[in-house]
């Protein structure tokens, strides 16, 4: 495992460095959705960028830290599409399973558009603490808001939306066809979650 970053990152304040920032954290995103971790390189980012690396050493502590700068960044995305999604599919006041399938609609949209990225991410986080712990309070940050809208008790909501995020994280990481009959590519990532969420919503009693 890489040690963490000694510093945070130090952000440009001309509008040119902030351009050329820009470019370093697209060209580190691009990376590492193509190629995770170990195709995050300065070089590799100066190459696509068209930056030097003095230019990314004086913003972060070498590759670790510029992982983290990307990781940010992308947090920052999916919080951007977790607000388009939530808008256009959450509904106050709507019944428990409406509520429900709602909230997964948002979880498998948020893993399909940032799929690529989820993917590196989530299996970075399982050699690098600080990754996990970023990752999991944004994932219950968002779990926290869609529990609001659901008219289920605390247990069960709960219970519903782990299972929804859980099967979503599955999906990303081992395909469509992990667990499903042979020869069957199961249904799409959106039917899944809202399947299961409908479930749970409509069971019986959570066992105390």
């Amino acid at each position: 495992m890489s040690p963490s970053p000694s510093r945070a990152e130090r952000l440009p304040q001309q509008e040119r460095s902030r351009r050329t920032w820009d470019r370093v954290l697209e060209a580190g995103t691009e990376l590492v959705a193509e190629e995770g971790w170990s195709g995050l390189t300065i070089t590799g980012v100066c190459r696509r960028a068209g930056v030097t690396a003095p230019s990314i050493y004086a913003r972060v502590d070498g590759k670790a830290g510029l992982f983290l700068a990307v990781h940010e960044r992308q947090l920052a995305q999916m919080r951007v599409t977790e607000d388009e999604l939530i808008a256009r599919y959450v509904r106050d006041g709507a019944p428990a399973e409406q509520a429900a399938a709602a909230a997964a609609t948002v979880i498998a949209g948020v893993f399909e558009i940032h799929g690529k990225m989820l993917r590196s991410l989530i299996d970075r986080s399982a050699h690098d603490s600080q990754m996990l712990d970023r990752g999991s309070a944004a994932s219950r940050a968002l779990l926290s808001r869609l529990a609001e809208h659901i008219p289920l008790d605390e247990g069960r909501t709960w219970m519903l939306l782990r299972a929804v995020y859980a099967a979503c994280v599955m999906r990303t990481m081992y395909g469509a066809s992990l667990l499903q009959p042979a020869g069957s590519g199961g249904p799409s990532l959106e039917e899944e979650a809202v399947s299961l969420a409908r479930t749970i919503a409509s069971a019986g009693a959570v066992p105390g």
